[in-house]
């Protein structure tokens, strides 16, 4: 975890590379950030802890529907990302607090949020069932826990581009190697041992890239994400843009899978 937060994780750079190229080019138009906020439950004076925050888009894009009487902790285990999140939602009306924080060493009480959330971010926890124990003990009695992630083949075409692109055959699984530690097919099961009525909802999504440079960022982006594994040194940019865009010339677009889904979870 150090060297991801180190590397990958100092700041919210890769983030919004990330963020950037879904926002340019999902098919699905009702975008992530707003779908997950429509399925949070609205109880009134809820007390929320958002695990892995990030920069906090999701809280920015929907600051305008927070219920004024709820009380918010946005947490992160980079100090960097966490102050991002703080510059990302800026003075508002809602009572949002930040904190530096672990989620296999959560320092808040039994039984203190009606709300916990963790946003693509449970496949990086090193010990998973420490979390997550964790999670449910600082979840009330009847709170909920919102985990969301995506399918194990998840933009599993950018595996086949960049396998193009080395000359390398495309053989073997294209699995993603970090989200298959806690995915939509796998999460589930993950989470009946802690919490009961563990239901999901599925958010399907295409990306149809028709500009390379995006593309080719959200790749540079993933250097790190798995410690110690280059998906695209920078010195390649330029040569993997000028190859990506041809394969935008000759088909018109790239199009990549990218299915993601929210667990609810009940204590």
């Amino acid at each position: 975890m150090l060297e991801l937060k180190e590397k990958q994780y100092l700041n919210s750079s890769n983030y919004r590379s990330r963020i950037y190229l879904h926002y340019k080019f999902s098919s699905n138009k009702f975008t992530w950030p707003m779908w997950i906020f429509d399925n949070i439950s609205k109880t009134a004076g809820a007390k929320i802890l958002e695990i892995g925050c990030g920069n906090g888009i999701l809280w920015k894009l929907n600051i305008d529907r927070v219920p004024s009487d709820w009380d918010i902790t946005l947490t992160d285990f980079s100090e960097g990302m966490l102050k991002d999140a703080e510059n990302m939602i800026g003075e508002c009306t809602a009572d949002i607090k930040y904190r530096v924080m672990n989620v296999e060493d959560i320092p808040y009480s039994d039984e203190s949020f009606d709300i916990v959330f963790a946003n693509h971010m449970l496949y990086h926890v090193n010990d998973r069932k420490k979390g997550l124990m964790e999670i449910r003990r600082v979840l009330k009695n009847g709170g909920i826990f919102y985990a969301s992630t995506m399918e194990k083949n998840y933009m599993g075409e950018l595996s086949d581009i960049i396998r193009e692109f080395r000359s390398v055959p495309k053989t073997g699984k294209r699995t993603n190697i970090v989200i298959e530690n806690f995915s939509i097919e796998n999460g589930g099961e993950q989470l009946e041992e802690f919490f009961r009525n563990v239901d999901l909802k599925l958010y399907e999504n295409m990306l149809i890239i028709t500009e390379a440079e995006p593309f080719t960022d959200y790749a540079v982006s993933l250097n790190n994400i798995t410690p110690g594994r280059f998906v695209l040194d920078e010195s390649e940019k330029t040569v993997f843009s000028e190859f990506v865009q041809s394969l935008i010339n000759r088909d018109t677009s790239i199009d990549i899978s990218a299915n993601a889904g929210v667990f609810i979870c009940r204590k």
